[in-house]
């Protein structure tokens, strides 16, 4: 038996930019990690206009699809303000909400950005707890299970989901025939980022 289930938080609010997260469920009994990346990272976040960003050590909890930050004793405190993006400081990956909401996202989910022009394309990592029961026996064992896809963004800021093959992207973007060209002439693979930028790079002078 598999089903899924989505851990909730209760929030108080603090004199600071913060929010405490006063309760949480116990997650010692998870196999795997609920984060995006299981340490603490520092990162530069950005909020709405009018609102100074900031850089702090940060985690993203893909379970219940929030961002936050540290305090004493390793606690985990919620922003006030919704950040818009986050870029982590080592690896200088980029982190961007504000998105149409697609596939049980919202607007404050958070994607990888990966090429940023006037086409976006999206990297989007999602987590849940699946519980299974093994045969004749009471025991429950909760693994938390993963699923990445990929987006392509346009003007109108809806992402559309798209496999890392040519068919697939054509199908968004249009200009069939100059892309195929493009692809061909200078063996463009989409199943890598690189490749990827590449052609987006080419469809954004289009």
């Amino acid at each position: 038996m598999l089903f899924s289930c989505v851990v909730q938080a209760q929030i108080k609010t603090v004199s600071t930019y913060k929010n405490l997260i006063t309760v949480k469920e116990s997650r010692g009994d998870l196999e795997g990690s609920p984060y995006l990346f299981p340490q603490w990272e520092m990162a530069t976040i950005k909020f709405s206009p009018g609102i100074n960003p900031i850089t702090d050590n940060i985690k993203y909890d893909l379970l219940e699809d929030m961002l936050v930050t540290k305090g004493e004793n390793d606690e985990e405190y919620e922003f006030k303000d919704m950040p818009a993006e986050f870029v982590l400081s080592n690896t200088k990956e980029v982190y961007r909400n504000g998105f149409m909401p697609v596939d049980g996202m919202t607007v404050k989910t958070f994607y990888n950005v990966i090429y940023d022009g006037k086409i976006k394309f999206l990297k989007k990592l999602s987590k849940t707890i699946i519980e299974s029961k093994g045969y004749n026996t009471g025991t429950v064992t909760k693994k938390v299970a993963e699923v990445i896809n990929y987006y392509l963004v346009k003007a109108d800021n809806k992402p559309v989901k798209v496999k890392n093959n040519e068919k697939a992207f054509i199908a968004v973007l249009g200009r069939g025939d100059e892309l195929t060209k493009y692809i061909k002439e200078n063996k463009i693979d989409l199943k890598s980022n690189e490749g990827i930028i590449k052609l987006l790079t080419y469809y954004d002078t289009l």
